[in-house]
C-alpha cells in the first residue's frame, strides 16, 4: 500500500475521512473536593474534543475527591490532558492509564494491498 500525504490516506482515518482514536485513556484524579471540581476537570478533557466514555466523581469524608473518567483518544493527548490536569490547584494527583485500541480484522486485508 503507498501512502498518499495528500489524500490523507494513513489508515487512521475511518471510512467517512474523520480520524480515529488510537486508543482509550483512564484518568484517575485526586483533588480537594471543591465545588468547581467537575467544572475545572471537564475544561481540561474538553481540549479533547470528545465526550468522555465513563465519568464518575466521589466526594470523600476527609474533603478529598476522587474523579475517574475514560475517553478515547491518542497517547500523545491523553498525555497533554494529564499535564493539563496537574496544574489544577486543587489537584493532589494524577494518574493516566492508555491502552492502545486493536485494529478490526479487516485492516489486515486492506494493509496487504
Amino acid at each position: 500500500m503507498t501512502f498518499d500525504l495528500y489524500a490523507g490516506k494513513d489508515g487512521n482515518l475511518d471510512e467517512r475521512g474523520n480520524s480515529r482514536p488510537t486508543g482509550s485513556a483512564r484518568f484517575n484524579v485526586i483533588a480537594d473536593a471543591d465545588p468547581n471540581l467537575i467544572l475545572r476537570v471537564g475544561a481540561a478533557l474538553n481540549l479533547l474534543n470528545i465526550a468522555p466514555r465513563q465519568f464518575h466523581m466521589e466526594a470523600r469524608a476527609e474533603g478529598t475527591a476522587a474523579v475517574e473518567a475514560l475517553v478515547d483518544c491518542a497517547e500523545a493527548q491523553a498525555d497533554l490532558v494529564a499535564r493539563k490536569l496537574q496544574q489544577i490547584t486543587s489537584v493532589h494527583n494524577v494518574v493516566v492509564a492508555y491502552v492502545m485500541a486493536q485494529a478490526p480484522s479487516h485492516w489486515g486485508s486492506q494493509l496487504d494491498k
